[in-house]
């Protein structure tokens, strides 16, 4: 294959820019970055409602109350902008143009209203949900956890994430609610999510507290921290012990026919299945190396042009 041609910049123009452009590039990219983050963080939809017993609160706001962005309280106040599921209620969301896919780390938050109670080293009110995942809807993988010390469970952490603060909801380290990741499942990508109240199996503060009074896990929202484009390559469901197939969701690549390579995926440089910001610094390195990787616009050079080339394949999801 022909190497396309390198750039060559004058000294005083290649001075100013080594720093400028990829500067310029990469705020580019980072604003088209949390665009499409912000465009693709949220469920979609409520697929299902199962209220348990004394459930109710707030399901008339449905589905639109857990369908954007968290509106935490803090460490001291849990928030209002929740549905209650109820004892062994349950409730089902889904992500449709963007899905949860398995990245470093944490792959998705689910925000209930914990909170201390009386300082911030308080003790913790608790109402536990079991999450499970899916990649069609029908056939789910239950995260691991343990009912003494809740581990592996939602409903632990108070959060800080809100739409008045500016806090990131996509960002684990100052968000809140608690943290899910794929690997812990096997699943390389979901588009489903389940909580489930276990009532009174698990004995969490409010199983303690007289009948009536506590509505089981509160649902505030759910955010993708690893959001990708539904279809996208990455999206081959698979195979797991409890779904012998899965089928894929509406709009993913079927299994009966081979799903296209992730160098396929235009604007992926890194070709890891995914457009998204790291892409930006593979192209940054393209643009002063010896890496031919960054011809986005497929003009056969690597120019500045690629930038907002990628930055338009990075958000063609958004409305």
């Amino acid at each position: 294959m022909r190497k396309r041609p390198r750039i060559v910049l004058p000294a005083a123009a290649w001075r100013r820019g080594h720093l400028l452009l990829p500067v310029a590039c990469l705020a580019l990219s980072l604003t088209a970055a949390r665009a499409a983050t912000a465009a693709g963080a949220f469920a979609d939809a409520v697929v299902s409602f199962t209220p348990g017993a004394h459930a109710g609160f707030n399901a008339d706001a449905l589905p639109d109350v857990v369908l954007g962005p968290p509106v935490g309280g803090g460490d001291l106040q849990g928030s209002l902008d929740v549905v209650s599921l109820g004892d062994g209620g349950s409730i089902t969301l889904a992500f449709r143009d963007h899905i949860i896919c398995n990245g470093p780390g944490v792959d998705f938050t689910v925000f209930e209203n914990a909170f201390h109670a009386g300082s911030p080293t308080g003790p913790v009110f608790i109402e536990v949900g079991i999450v499970a995942v899916s990649q069609d809807g029908e056939h789910f993988v239950t995260f691991p956890y343990d009912s003494q010390s809740f581990a592996g469970l939602a409903g632990q952490t108070p959060v800080y994430s809100n739409p008045d603060n500016g806090i990131d909801p996509t960002d684990p380290a100052v968000s809140g609610g608690d943290h899910f990741d794929l690997a812990d499942v096997g699943l390389p990508w979901a588009a489903y999510v389940r909580i489930t109240d276990p009532g009174d199996a698990i004995p969490d503060s409010g199983s303690r507290i007289p009948p009536g009074i506590s509505g089981g896990f509160d649902l505030d929202a759910i955010a993708a921290v690893h959001a990708c484009v539904s279809g996208s390559p990455t999206q081959t469901p698979v195979a797991t012990a409890s779904a012998m197939p899965t089928r894929p969701p509406p709009s993913a690549t079927s299994t009966a026919t081979p799903s296209p390579t992730p160098a396929t995926l235009r604007g992926d440089i890194n070709k890891d299945g995914v457009v998204d910001a790291a892409d930006f610094t593979r192209l940054i390195r393209a643009l002063f190396g010896d890496d031919d990787a960054g011809d986005v616009n497929a003009d056969g050079d690597m120019t500045v042009a690629d930038c907002p080339a990628l930055i338009q394949y990075l958000g063609d999801a958004l409305p």
